[in-house]
């Protein structure tokens, strides 16, 4: 009986062959909100800037008007230190709107 689990514990397949199994490029390629600003850098008026640039002044924005709508709700009472989940919600924004965007 510990043999033959042990057999089938031993035998995997890798996931790349599964018939279900997607690869990565292609998660990120359906994912793409922004094909065209899907480049190294953001030109704007002659000017080259960062993508990380542009994705994180998007994700203050985003987090700037949850905050607005907390605050204007009622509910950023419930909230034990303002500034610091503003922070943190500028950091998860960020990082999902560049993995969406993924240059």
């Amino acid at each position: 009986m510990i043999l033959a689990a042990r057999a089938t514990r031993g035998h995997r397949t890798p996931l790349s062959q599964k018939e279900n199994s997607v690869s990565f490029p292609a998660v990120t390629h359906n994912l793409s909100a922004f094909g065209l600003a899907n480049r190294p850098e953001f030109r704007f008026l002659d000017l080259f800037f960062p993508w990380i640039f542009v994705i994180s002044v998007a994700g203050f924005l985003a987090a700037w008007v949850v905050v607005a709508i907390l605050e204007r709700t009622g509910l950023s009472r419930h909230i034990w230190h303002l500034p610091l989940f503003f922070l943190a919600l500028v950091i998860l924004l960020s990082s999902i709107i560049g993995f969406v965007c993924f240059p």
